[in-house]
């Protein structure tokens, strides 16, 4: 069981990823790696945070926000998934987490769309010009509020549905070790990366940069 403090913490850190996708900021707290992180350092486990939100981070990287797309929003929902890998460890906390944290975006990517509906609704007297500067103001920050509540719900419902699904989810898992499910769950992430890269257009000095950084995060991550 969480004790109080840690499940404020995670709340509002699930409050932040959430604003931080559009609303305020735009800081990258609404990246699972962050987010992940951050969870595990709540939970004394900043390991397995970094490690679930690497995983998630993948899944995700090809997803690019552009216009009205509806995409998961993987940033809260790693905060759960962190939560369910850190209290059942080992590959099948991983298993779990991994697995919660992407229906979790899933869901999330649904509420925004909802959320969007909600603000239309809300801004709808300042489209048709039966709002002054002081009521517009109101109303912008009634969507903030809206769109941090809409955070807050999904991770502390997310965390319940973590804590009583967990060992259910984890005694499911074959008998896998850490490794082989890491490399196991970062399969869909290389697809999705490779699809981003094929849409990129590489002039030979960006394609340099871009192998330096790739080796260079190779080296310091077998370093390490």
């Amino acid at each position: 069981m969480l004790e109080p403090s840690s499940w404020l913490l995670l709340v509002a850190l699930g409050v932040a990823a959430a604003l931080d996708t559009t609303s305020v900021g735009q800081i990258m707290v609404s990246r699972p790696l962050v987010s992940g992180t951050l969870a595990g350092w709540v939970l004394g486990d900043p390991q397995t945070g970094l490690l679930l939100g690497g995983v998630l981070e993948a899944v995700h990287l090809g997803g690019l926000p552009m216009g009205g797309a509806r995409l998961p929003e993987p940033g809260p929902a790693a905060i759960p998934g962190v939560v369910v890998a850190v209290s059942l460890g080992g590959s099948p906390g991983l298993a779990a987490g991994a697995a919660l944290g992407t229906v979790w975006g899933l869901l999330g990517g649904g509420s925004i769309s909802l959320l969007r509906r909600a603000n239309g609704w809300i801004t709808r007297p300042v489209d048709e010009g039966r709002s002054d500067y002081r009521a517009l103001s109101l109303r912008h920050w009634a969507c903030i509020a809206l769109d941090g509540t809409r955070g807050a719900v999904l991770t502390a419902v997310g965390i319940g549905m973590g804590t009583a699904l967990s060992t259910r989810l984890g005694g499911a898992w074959w008998p896998l070790g850490t490794p082989d499910t890491v490399a196991l769950l970062l399969l869909p992430g290389a697809l999705a990366g490779g699809a981003l890269l094929r849409s990129w257009s590489f002039p030979r000095r960006r394609a340099l940069l871009f192998l330096v950084g790739a080796l260079g995060g190779v080296a310091l991550a077998v370093i390490l």
